[in-house]
């Protein structure tokens, strides 16, 4: 069934559509902007000139902007994209002219990366990041929540995950909202957020409704759908058959977070990064050698470490002009990476820290570009695939690491899987990746259908559409 949800903001411009519970303020400037420029754009003023050293965001109002609470970046909701226009049909308007003659409303919020900066405890007294959202709602459409004609949507479509003194202070905020806990729905990428909220709060303790929503396997099967040039294709798969590849393994690091780290100071030590294609695209500080070391329970190896920091940044053979600001989620520079090494080390954005379990394009770029991988990732995070229909790469792999709690141990018993592939001659190497060709058809053509049966995105439009048409 294709539900109809009508979307309204408080600030319609002629060019632009600025996301709801912003500052009047930005509202203003990006009117003054739009009467001298004719130019369509999903960008704002403010995104497009925050961030340069001298430009006109910083002349006018000099550098204590900290950061904005809503994000800004690729205008409009995550709902908008085309993935889903065939479950729903989203109308927008301007508060002032929308809601004339309807039963209810949406009232969208895009939530930014970084959750504090929207509860307003990043910079307490700032007007961007120190007050709290509510505070930039509309009294028009902040009555029509209270009434009970508009319900907040808050869109969060992203890989970062909330703690729970995140949750405090968002709490602490809403205490003083007077909004209905019924009327304001955070929409999480991930397939149990709303059980880890409820874990941590009693009922008459939860001041909103969180709904898992796993928005980013949802757009990685968009994007193949509709940009099949940007992925490998079957007939690449098929003429690779008597190719022998010239890298065991393929090993992308974007942030260098501790148990990436860790994995990479042990390829280092033992020399398996001469079988990679790999990448660090950042820096890593000084410190957190020594600390991915002590956390992950490795032998600290000075030589080692000493021979990757010249290294550092490092890109893949085939991207040499890549760096942390230029790499995307979603399409990779070049193809070549992936058909020139037979399996991929993937480290998920999260390895067990926060009690979620979400997947992000990290594990959907070696499924659809035919690769098998070891997955360091949060303990059930191959259960997961498996539990979506995904095969994974058990006897070929050992992978009783998945059920391992401690994480020290699990990251050993990947590692442990990665030397033994590697300690394979090529040409067996090259006979064991062909010997799972079958998986790897598999799960291709199960990531290009996987939406038809995804059932959290209905659940969420339903439940948006339900009380945004009251009876």
């Amino acid at each position: 069934m294709k539900h109809q949800l009508l979307f309204l903001f408080d600030f319609v411009l002629p060019n632009i559509v600025l996301q709801n519970a912003m500052p009047p303020e930005m509202g203003i400037v990006n009117y003054l902007n739009t009467l001298f420029s004719d130019r369509l754009t999903e960008n704002t003023f403010f995104e497009e000139n925050l961030e340069a050293d001298n430009g006109p965001m910083k002349l006018v109002f000099g550098d204590s902007l900290g950061t904005w609470p809503n994000s800004l970046r690729h205008g409009r909701s995550h709902l908008n994209h085309s993935y889903f226009k065939d479950i729903v049909e989203i109308t927008e308007n301007s508060l002032f002219f929308g809601r004339q003659n309807v039963r209810g409303y949406v009232y969208p919020i895009k939530v930014s990366p970084h959750f504090n900066e929207f509860t307003g405890h990043a910079r307490v007294g700032s007007r961007l990041n120190g007050e709290y959202f509510w505070k930039h709602i509309s009294e028009r459409a902040l009555k029509d929540i209270k009434d009970r004609k508009a319900v907040i949507f808050l869109d969060w479509g992203q890989e970062n995950f909330i703690e729970k003194h995140q949750y405090d202070n968002l709490h602490y905020g809403l205490r003083r909202s007077g909004i209905p806990k019924e009327q304001i729905i955070l929409a999480i990428n991930s397939f149990n957020a709303k059980e880890v909220y409820e874990s941590w709060y009693a009922p008459h303790e939860r001041l909103l409704e969180v709904h898992n929503w796993p928005f980013l396997l949802n757009i990685i099967t968009s994007s193949v759908r509709w940009s099949p040039e940007s992925y490998s294709t079957l007939d690449d798969f098929n003429k690779s058959r008597n190719t022998i590849r010239k890298n065991y393994f393929l090993f992308k690091i974007h942030r260098p977070r501790e148990y990436r780290v860790a994995l990479l100071q042990r390829m280092s030590s033992d020399n398996l990064l001469s079988k990679a294609d790999w990448s660090c695209l950042d820096n890593v500080p000084e410190h957190v050698w020594q600390e991915s070391a002590n956390k992950y329970r490795i032998e600290f190896n000075p030589n080692a470490i000493e021979n990757l920091k010249p290294q550092i940044p490092h890109t893949l053979q085939d991207e040499p002009n890549s760096n942390f600001g230029n790499i995307g989620g979603w399409k990779d520079p070049s193809l070549e990476p992936y058909r020139n090494s037979y399996f991929y080390v993937c480290t998920e954005a999260d390895f067990g820290k926060y009690g979620y379990k979400s997947l992000s394009e990290k594990i959907f770029k070696p499924i659809v570009n035919f690769q098998p991988f070891v997955f360091a990732s949060y303990k059930g995070a191959l259960q997961l695939l498996r539990d979506l229909g995904f095969k994974t790469f058990s006897p070929y792999i050992d992978e009783s690491y998945d059920d391992e709690p401690d994480e020290a141990k699990r990251l050993d018993m990947i590692y442990t899987e990665i030397k033994k592939l590697c300690a394979m001659d090529i040409n067996s190497l090259h006979n064991w990746y062909w010997s799972m060709e079958e998986t790897l058809l598999h799960n291709r053509n199960h990531l290009l259908t996987i939406y038809e049966t995804e059932p959290n995105i209905r659940n969420l439009i339903k439940c948006l559409y339900d009380k945004s048409n009251p009876i």
